[in-house]
């Protein structure tokens, strides 16, 4: 007798293997990468050691309101982040590089929208440089005007908003103390400042 095929986790399984294919199939082209980086002091075994614990962006993440988890941590690792605007991201590791980081789809959970590369070097034996690169994928039959807009509201603010996450992954390594939200700035997207 023939197995069933789960069509849905074959889909899945293509699109985590070629990522670039699914976004080409949807009509998406990618945007330059855009990338921040921070010198942490603290091992590169203590940031990796907080990277790959389940739900670690509610400590290191300022505009992450909850981190719930499905499978962390792991080459099958997926988590989801919610935050603080409302705007729900699911996270499915493409590729797990023990002891040096991970690369990441990212994006709404019916439809990715980012590929994240996060990577740990070590520059000493108490110090190392931690990073995110982040390649968005935009409709590449979109409106110029819709477009323009989305570039202006949301490519265009991704370089503040790894800068927060990277600082967030410094302040807790070296603190041992969660970001608080927004503690490096507001993001218009994902968590605006509220009306007091």
């Amino acid at each position: 007798m023939k197995p069933e095929v789960d069509h849905q986790r074959e889909e899945r399984r293509s699109s985590m293997q070629d990522p670039n294919e699914s976004f080409t199939v949807r009509g998406l082209s990618p945007t330059l990468p855009i990338h921040a980086t921070s010198r942490v002091a603290a091992s590169a075994s203590d940031v990796w050691a907080i990277l790959q614990e389940p739900g670690n962006l509610a400590n290191v993440h300022p505009f992450c309101k909850s981190n719930p988890v499905e499978r962390w941590p792991g080459p099958s690792g997926r988590d989801h982040v919610h935050y603080y605007s409302g705007v729900h991201y699911q996270r499915d590791v493409l590729e797990w590089i023990e002891g040096s980081g991970y690369d990441l789809i990212v994006g709404p959970p019916s439809g990715k929208i980012a590929i994240a590369n996060w990577r740990i070097l070590p520059s000493s034996q108490s110090t190392c440089d931690f990073g995110i690169e982040v390649t968005s994928y935009v409709r590449s039959d979109a409106d110029p005007v819709k477009l323009e807009a989305y570039n202006t509201n949301v490519i265009q603010t991704i370089s503040a908003y790894l800068d927060s996450v990277v600082r967030g992954v410094a302040h807790f390594a070296e603190t041992g103390s969660p970001v608080n939200k927004n503690q490096f700035g507001a993001h218009q997207v994902y968590s605006p400042e509220t009306q007091q």
